[in-house]
């Protein structure tokens, strides 16, 4: 009991878990499609404010004020941009993750050299790469893909996130990242008996916020381990592929195809946490 009462991700995990189950309700009971939209990113940034205990000034100073930002404005545009026109969700994705590593590594950008320049191209790329199979989850006909899998999925990568924010100096981004995954994993559930899709917003807003976190440690710190990296924005496209590998029996089943595709996002957890120990000192450690 008191390791629950006294767990310092106590708080950040309270507050999301009770915005997912108010949006979650809402979304359900009131029939507001929108909340279903906006809810992963109100989570984001409702974990943002309990991890960090405030909304920060605008415009934002310094790296980790402007992860809230980059999750707002990428939830805004990308919700926006749907309305006007509709744009390949794939180049939305792109713009979300371009948006973070611009505006996190501004300052690295005004004078980069060559090793500044391709570190920054690979995590526009790999950002972009794992916010797209997110939302691509999203838009994969059944069983293959829906809301509730790309919920799931969204749980499962900001699980991944954690050790690797923990072992890149970031102790306060893994409470933002167990306390979306938690909302996520809690809105996904809703989502499976709701048989909905989700606009671009859910998962550019949430994911872009994400990949803003990640970038901290990557241009900031310098402390991101390039592997685990890789691996998280690749886990993402392993949840249709195990869906796949089920018999077409099996595939009809909603609740068998949307735990398969979250378990298979959240597979390579074990390597990440293994290679992360093998290649940095344990932050854990005496």
């Amino acid at each position: 009991m008191d390791l629950i009462v006294n767990n310092p991700f106590a708080p950040v995990l309270a507050a999301c878990l009770a915005a997912a189950l108010i949006l979650a309700g809402a979304a359900r009971f009131a029939k507001l499609r929108l909340a279903a939209t906006l809810a992963p990113p109100v989570i984001f940034l409702v974990g943002y404010v309990a991890t960090y205990q405030k909304i920060p000034p605008f415009p934002p100073v310094g790296a980790s004020n402007k992860v809230f930002y980059v999750a707002l404005v990428a939830t805004l545009g990308a919700a926006a941009l749907d309305v006007v026109g509709r744009f390949p969700r794939s180049v939305l994705a792109g713009a979300s993750s371009l948006l973070a590593a611009v505006w996190i590594g501004w300052t690295k950008l005004a004078n980069p050299d060559a090793a500044t320049l391709v570190l920054f191209a690979a995590l526009v790329v790999g950002g972009g790469l794992a916010v797209w199979g997110l939302d691509r989850l999203a838009t994969l006909s059944a069983p293959f893909g829906s809301g509730a899998n790309a919920l799931a999925g969204l749980a499962a990568v900001s699980a991944l996130s954690a050790p690797t924010l923990l072992f890149g100096g970031s102790s306060t981004g893994v409470g933002l990242c167990l306390g979306l995954a938690a909302g996520a994993a809690v809105l996904s559930v809703e989502a499976l008996g709701a048989r909905r899709g989700l606009q671009p917003a859910a998962m550019l807003g949430a994911g872009g916020g994400l990949v803003a976190a990640l970038d901290t440690i990557a241009l900031v710190t310098r402390r991101a381990d390039p592997f685990a990296m890789a691996l998280i924005a690749l886990a993402p496209f392993l949840g249709p592929w195990a869906v796949r590998l089920l018999s077409p029996a099996l595939r009809k089943r909603p609740a068998v195809a949307w735990i398969v595709s979250g378990l298979a996002v959240l597979s390579p957890l074990p390597v990440i946490v293994a290679l992360l120990l093998l290649r940095h000192d344990n932050p854990l450690g005496s």
